[in-house]
Formats: C-alpha cells, sequence, structure tokens
C-alpha cells in the first residue's frame, strides 16, 4: 500500500516538478504532458486510489488514479525495495505478433542503469529538502530515466518504432469519450456501437452476446472497457497510418481498444493479432 509518509513527500515532488514550465520539455507538448500527469491529482478519490495502489496496479492496466501519483507509487516501491519496478513484474509481450509493431528497449535499458543511490538522493531531498532542493532533484532524477519518454515507461508504456512522446489518456477521460454518444439522436455509445461490431467476430464467444435495450447495450460495451482497461498487459502511444497519435491498450490474447490522444476521442475495439486478418474478417475462433 503507497500510504507511508515518504510516499506523500515523493508525489508531493513530482507533482511540483510537474507544475514547473520547464519540465519534460522532450514531450511533443510539454504542457498538455504536464497537465495530463497532475489531472485528478487534487481529488480526494485521487488519494484514496492512490493509498490502496500497488505496482501492479499501474504496470497492468490503466488505473483510475492521477498519473503523478502512479509515478510516486513506482518510486516508492523502488526505493523500499531496493529493485527497479520493471525488473521484477514479468508481463508478457506481444510485440512479436502484432503486425508492424518492433520493440525498442532504449528507454527500458536507461531505466534499468539509473543507480539505486539516485533513487535514494532523491527520496531523501523530497523527505527532508527545501523546494529548491526538492525541484532540482526531481528534475536530476526525471533526466536520469530519459525525460518523458521515461516517465511512459515507468508508468508501463511499451516503446516501439513509432511510439510518441505524447502524454496518455486518464482512466477517466477513457471511458468519457467511450461514453459520448455516437449520435445526437441516438442513445448509443460510440463505444457500444463499436462493440457491436466485434460481437460477431469472436466466435469464441469472448466479446459477449449484443442483445437487449440501448441502455443494456450501452452497459455490455461498457463492462468490456472496463475490463480491458483494467488488464491491459501491453500499452503504447503510437502513430498509425495518416492518423493522430493513438493510445492502445491490450490485454494477454490480444484483444484491446484504441483511442485518439489528440482530440480524446474513442477509435473502436481491437481484435487479436492475426495473420491474413483483413481477408476473413477477423473472425476468431
Amino acid at each position: 500500500m503507497a500510504n507511508a509518509p515518504q510516499f506523500y513527500f515523493i508525489k508531493q515532488a513530482l507533482r511540483s516538478y510537474f507544475c514547473s514550465e520547464v519540465s519534460v520539455q522532450d514531450a511533443e507538448d510539454p504542457a498538455l504532458f504536464r497537465a495530463q500527469m497532475l489531472l485528478n491529482d487534487h481529488s480526494p478519490d485521487d488519494d484514496l486510489v492512490a493509498s490502496t495502489s500497488n505496482v501492479i496496479n499501474v504496470l497492468v492496466g490503466v488505473s483510475a488514479a492521477s498519473y503523478v501519483a502512479q509515478l510516486a507509487v513506482i518510486v516508492y516501491a523502488w526505493h523500499l525495495t531496493g529493485t527497479n519496478p520493471l525488473r521484477f513484474v514479468p508481463i508478457e509481450t506481444l510485440e512479436t505478433s502484432i503486425d508492424t509493431v518492433t520493440a525498442e528497449f532504449t528507454s527500458q535499458q536507461r531505466i534499468f542503469d539509473v543507480s539505486f543511490t539516485a533513487i535514494s538522493s532523491f527520496v531523501a531531498a523530497a523527505d527532508g529538502g527545501d523546494d529548491r532542493d526538492t525541484l532540482m532533484a526531481t528534475t536530476m532524477l526525471v533526466n536520469d530515466i530519459g525525460g518523458a519518454r521515461g516517465l511512459l515507461t515507468l508508468l508501463g508504456f511499451r516503446q516501439t518504432v513509432g511510439s510518441r512522446t505524447v502524454a496518455p489518456l486518464t482512466f477517466h477521460q477513457c471511458l468519457a469519450a467511450f461514453a459520448e454518444r455516437h449520435t445526437v439522436r441516438e442513445p448509443l455509445t460510440v463505444g457500444a456501437r463499436a462493440f457491436s461490431k466485434h460481437c460477431t467476430r469472436s466466435l469464441s464467444g469472448w466479446w459477449g452476446e449484443y442483445k437487449g435495450n440501448d441502455a443494456a447495450k450501452n452497459i455490455q460495451a461498457e463492462t468490456k472497457v472496463r475490463d480491458l482497461l483494467a488488464t491491459a498487459t501491453w500499452k503504447n502511444i503510437h502513430s498509425l497510418p495518416h492518423a493522430h497519435a493513438t493510445m492502445e491498450i491490450r490485454n494477454l490474447m490480444g484483444y484491446g481498444a484504441r483511442w485518439d490522444t489528440e482530440i480524446f476521442k474513442f477509435r473502436g475495439f481491437l481484435e487479436p493479432p492475426m495473420l491474413n486478418g483483413h481477408a476473413i474478417k477477423w473472425r476468431h475462433l
């Protein structure tokens, strides 16, 4: 549980860092990146979610905690155990089976190279330093892990050829985009509309049945996207051909969902990677 005093000192140090206009200058949109890291940070619910979060909650799925709280969970665990959390959480990857996806490990390796001394120095400054010293220590740590790209890696987002240094949508933004109405006059959400296209594709029945009135269909679709958000073992922000930066999540079986991170829109569900998918209309046994 991330409820120790040191955790809150770490979170406050990271919060102050993201409030600085000179932070994460390597992000494609530094101001938006900072805003996304801090979104929902001051809500009472965020403190409650953060207090019960652990490394798994951050690296697997999309946590409901603010991103600054999630980063604090990772750094606190790193300090507490003396081991980088990315090392002892085995997560199976899908890079080898997703068409056009080529994994890169430069960001991960850079984080692996960060010494425990660097973590201890940062925590000591966060715990007892003045505001200036704390900001300097936080800036040094973020630089050590590789700036905005390193922060994304610490949050569990993969680095592949085509990955973008763009802030991810929050859990609540993902749900809000999913719940938008497909049309003004239609009760179905954009998520439910997309869900209807996939229920017939998986002969194994993974998507479930699409039945009932519009309200029931909306609930079925939201239940499924919440399941994906909770269990995603693969998260990436990358560019699709001729498209905006896209936040993509997939579970261990390869089922997933996408959001447009530039206009905050839900872009649809994803079938597991498969050969000749288009030719067989993505029907899965």
